[in-house]
């Protein structure tokens, strides 16, 4: 999507004076703006960069800015179509200045298109920016990829402005800018090397900083784009930030790096938020280093999206948000419950990361299990059902045995998924200045994961990739079954780490892997490997006649069960087609029927929030599901399931036959409304 920039006009400042510059005279200025976000059709960072910058009427009258914003391409297809079209709205604009901002999901792209900038118009100044351009990347940046010019390190909105106005006018000189870094002669700072494209470095010449950026101290000086007089998109993703930085200092993270904490007004927040629901948006991400750090002002923001979807005004809505455990309280809570009963498409994310006291130590976030489960227990079922704890692999102060205590750790609190991650290098984080010391070593490209450590050897961490991937993807699509066989007698004291475990040695690591497709596709955030098809093979062959030899009755509940959960699985990666509808035009099907023994919706809802469940207690009980699938945002597909009745299965089939003529318009109704017709 591209748009233009909101202008919001504002006084001037006292940010920058130009005040004895003749406007007239200097020669007009062409910047194209690009972000490639992992979930928004807008850009805020650069939003905030053009207001603030235009707040100098300078740069409001003689800057000509325009904006792509767009999803990262996620593959080797998309990249091209997208690599051909930014080059062609480049060409379309006759651009002076290109900046990107760049982050470690998208830079790879940024670096190809830059090259490409570069390759084809020598002349465009290309700019970097954003949170991957720190650290040990900024002089990377220019000794690997050679062609960028100038990056901004850090928050960017004042350093930029100072840019676009030596950009304009000369002044004040680039090495007066803090802020910055380029490739500038040794006894000139000055003196900058614009790339052209080709691959040499001028002897003479090497890095240059100018120091520290300097920050804006208050956020309420940078123009609210979205109470600005230009559209916002209608049902689009939004980013949103009600505070910058983070009162914490982990060393995997760089949120603590900057000068502690600053918050936007909360009448401003207010406001803003009303603007973004009022056009209905698709998908929310807020993007606060820990938002709930001042919980009553968290349960504020939080009240807001619960009035206006108790009242109707918008609909249910994508909605990430990332919250420290521990500092939930029963205000946050009960607001929290009531948001997820409006709105369940609700994420609620949990950075653990490790339960082990080392590792926790080495990363500077205290762990107590103990204050952990406290914080988990206040939560209400339907929050615990709907959390995602986050668990890091390869961290300090882990090895294999550690890791897996973190992984049974977050099983025993029964959350509605678990996600495992390799740790990244961060460029600017301080386990980037620690990696000597801890003995890491990591890619230099992005997304800078981890090798080894002084806990892992390479084996090792090969081991925990393939490991990781199989708790992730067998607890989330296969979490029932899974409890089902803990909880059989036979399985006593067998850990949810010890059955992956030995899952893991049947399959073998190719075998796993193998099953991976590309997991920066949309369904990939939902399942980057897909071992349904494994540990059907694992469980039935293998665990079952194992911990129950002699209990037929059993092998055919677990099959059922397994079956039912494979179905889901699928849908979540292949979606279901549409069978049009005889009769009714524009409408089809969308669904897929399962006719079972037993109530397994019901056994499944029962057993949520526990380790191991009785399976004698999934009783013989026809039933008939349907299955559909619902597209979220980027057009990630969410697998559904409803018990149905024997009338409306047998609706669904006619349907899908082609007999449609007959039926009322209050069924037809409730079937688009369910989602099974489309």
């Amino acid at each position: 999507m591209v748009t233009s920039l909101p202008l919001v006009p504002r006084p001037p400042g006292a940010a920058l004076d130009l005040s004895d510059v003749d406007i007239e005279s200097v020669r007009p200025l062409a910047v194209g703006l690009v972000a490639y976000n992992w979930e928004a059709d807008t850009s805020l960072a650069l939003w905030n960069l053009v207001n603030y910058a235009r707040q100098v009427p300078l740069v409001a009258d003689r800057v000509r800015f325009e904006q792509r914003c767009a999803a990262t391409p996620k593959t080797a297809i998309a990249e091209k179509e997208e690599l051909f079209a930014a080059l062609a709205w480049i060409r379309a604009n006759d651009f002076d200045v290109v900046g990107f901002s760049c982050y470690i999901w998208n830079i790879r792209f940024v670096n190809q298109l830059a090259q490409a900038i570069k390759e084809i118009w020598p002349h465009i100044r290309i700019v970097y920016g954003g949170q991957q351009i720190r650290g040990f990347y900024v002089p990377q940046v220019f000794e690997r990829e050679r062609c960028v010019d100038i990056c901004v390190v850090n928050e960017a909105e004042i350093t930029f402005q100072r840019l676009l106005a030596h950009l304009l006018t000369g002044t004040p000189a680039l090495s007066g800018i803090p802020g910055l870094a380029y490739w500038a002669a040794a006894d000139d700072p000055d003196k900058i090397h614009w790339f052209d494209g080709t691959s040499a470095l001028p002897p003479g010449y090497g890095l240059h900083e100018t120091g520290n950026a300097v920050l804006v101290d208050d956020l309420d000086v940078i123009p609210s784009p979205y109470r600005a007089e230009s559209e916002l998109p209608v049902g689009g993703a939004f980013l949103y930030e009600a505070s910058r930085g983070c009162p914490y200092s982990c060393s995997f993270c760089i949120w603590g790096e900057s000068k502690g904490v600053r918050e936007y007004p909360m009448d401003r927040v207010r406001a803003e938020l009303h603007a973004i629901l009022a056009h209905h948006p698709s998908h929310i991400m807020f993007c606060d280093g820990t938002f709930n750090m001042r919980k009553a002002r968290a349960a504020e923001i939080l009240t807001i999206l619960v009035e206006h979807l108790r009242d109707g005004r918008v609909k249910p809505f994508s909605l990430l948000l990332e919250l420290k455990l521990e500092l939930i309280d029963d205000v946050l809570v009960r607001v929290l419950d009531e948001l997820l009963t409006l709105n369940p498409l609700v994420t609620v994310e949990f950075g653990m990361q490790s339960a082990t006291q080392e590792a926790a130590a080495l990363m500077r976030r205290p762990f107590k299990e103990d204050k952990y489960r406290a914080a988990w227990d206040r939560l209400t079922p339907k929050l615990q059902s709907s959390a995602v704890i986050d668990c890091i692999y390869g961290l300090p102060g882990d090895g294999v045995e550690q890791f897996k205590t973190t992984v049974d750790y977050a099983y025993s609190l029964a959350p509605h998924r678990m996600q495992c991650f390799r740790l990244s290098i961060l460029p600017g984080s301080e386990f980037e200045r620690q990696a000597e010391a801890h003995d890491i070593k990591y890619a230099r490209e992005p997304g800078h994961a981890v090798y080894r450590t002084a806990w892992l050897d390479l084996d090792e961490m090969a081991w925990l990739e393939t490991f990781g991937f199989a708790v992730a993807d067998l607890y989330h699509f296969h979490g029932t079954t899974i409890r089902c066989l803990l909880g059989l007698p036979d399985a006593g004291d067998t850990r949810f780490s010890d059955l992956i475990t030995e899952f893991v040695a049947w399959a073998g690591r190719d075998r796993v892997m193998g099953t991976s497709y590309d997991g920066n596709t949309p369904d990939g955030r939902w399942r980057a490997i897909n071992l349904s098809a494994l540990f059907e093979g694992f469980v039935l062959d293998r665990l079952v006649p194992r911990l129950a030899p002699d209990d037929p009755g059993l092998l055919a509940k677990i099959g059922e069960l397994i079956h039912y959960e494979t179905r889901l699985g699928r849908i979540a990666i292949e979606g279901l087609p549409g069978s049009p509808v005889a009769g009714i035009p524009g409408r089809a099907v969308r669904a897929e029927l399962m006719r079972a023994r037993y109530d397994l919706p019901g056994f499944i809802i029962a057993g949520r929030g526990r380790t191991r469940i009785d399976l004698g207690d999934l009783r013989e009980s026809p039933t008939c599901v349907a299955f559909t699938v619902k597209a979220g945002h980027q057009d990630v597909r969410v697998p559904i399931a409803y018990r149905v009745g024997d009338r409306t299965a047998d609706l669904i089939e006619r349907l899908r036959d082609g007999g449609g003529a007959r039926i009322g318009e209050r069924t037809i109704h409730r079937l688009i409304e369910v989602g099974l017709l489309t």
